[in-house]
């Protein structure tokens, strides 16, 4: 189990990098560009993504926030560095965890308690990330530009 955990943490990472390379290849005002979307811009898209990750690996840590505290980044290389920092982090706190089948247990941001496994935090992370992953490529889409496919299935095609 943890094998497949530590999978899914890394299908995670593949498919941001391989979307903010693509990214780097189109104009540099499309990271800025507002949209009709769930969020205005692919920067705020990615700052949200990023607070979330925090979020989760925190409450991995069993660790709680009273509210999710977003990010904000101005260019494509701060989102970068924020996230290699962060994901760097939680990589070693999953190469570290003995049992991903073991319980986290936090508190929401209501201040409810719960209990999951970590396995069952990280398939959580790798969806909400897919989730605003597509949210970027229809922005992307939505400016005139090509998207970038983040499907599982081309991360295992090309590990």
């Amino acid at each position: 189990m943890k094998e497949w955990t530590m999978q899914l943490f890394d299908y995670h990472v593949w498919a941001n990098d391989r979307l903010i390379q693509h990214l780097k290849c189109l104009p540099e005002a499309v990271f800025l560009n507002k949209v009709n979307s769930v969020f205005p811009t692919i920067s705020e898209t990615f700052g949200h993504m990023i607070a979330v990750d925090e979020l989760w690996y925190l409450r991995m840590k069993g660790n709680s926030l009273q509210q999710i505290v977003s990010k904000s980044f101005s260019t494509i290389e701060d989102t970068v560095k924020a996230s290699t920092i962060l994901h760097n982090e939680i990589k070693d706190f999953l190469i570290n965890t003995k049992d991903v089948e073991d319980m986290a247990g936090y508190h929401n941001t209501k201040g409810d308690q719960f209990n999951n496994k970590i396995v069952e935090v990280v398939q959580h992370i790798v969806n909400h990330g897919t989730y605003h992953r597509g949210n970027i490529a229809a922005m992307i889409r939505q400016m005139g530009y090509e998207g970038v496919s983040t499907d599982y299935i081309f991360y295992l095609r090309d590990k």
